[in-house]
């Protein structure tokens, strides 16, 4: 025999109650992802970020960053690729792709060597180095931390493509 809890909760009132849960904190989980236009993507990501740059004929920023040992990198990421303004592709309209080089985390030895032959081929020496790429893959600019936040920063960014397109 089935003890009282067993049958109330067994009951079609708390199966209602359990899948509007569930609904309600998907939803709310849905919600609460920032709306980001601009591409973002991590480092696993690589060969996406450089194939959406070249279709869709954006420059892509090539971040090399140590977020947990480098405040400049930190710094970076938390007051501009992670600020959702910098996600607005009406005015910045770049594809982002952090390439993470943790001290404390663990990575997957695919992920690290990827990083490690990018960081050599790009002949990354200081932490944060923003390479700016054509949407072919040349580089046109390199750049750091800018105080300032994203304005600053893109205006950086701008001044790199425009730059180049002299």
């Amino acid at each position: 025999m089935r003890s009282s809890t067993a049958r109330w909760l067994d009951s079609p009132v708390m199966k209602a109650v359990f899948r509007a849960s569930g609904v309600f904190c998907l939803g709310a989980v849905i919600a609460a992802q920032p709306a980001q236009s601009c591409d973002v993507s991590d480092d696993t990501n690589f060969p996406t970020a450089a194939a959406l740059a070249r279709s869709t004929r954006r420059p892509l920023l090539l971040a090399f960053i140590g977020t947990d040992w480098s405040i400049s990198s930190l710094k970076l990421d938390r007051e501009v690729f992670d600020q959702a303004d910098f996600a607005d592709d009406s005015k910045y309209n770049f594809v982002l792709c952090k390439i993470h080089f943790y001290q404390t985390r663990e990575r997957s030895p695919e992920t690290v060597r990827q990083n490690e032959e990018l960081a050599t081929r790009y002949n990354v020496r200081e932490f944060p180095t923003v390479v700016v790429l054509r949407p072919d893959g040349r580089e046109i600019g390199r750049l750091g931390y800018i105080p300032g936040g994203v304005t600053a920063f893109a205006a950086a960014v701008h001044a790199v493509i425009a730059k180049d397109a002299r």
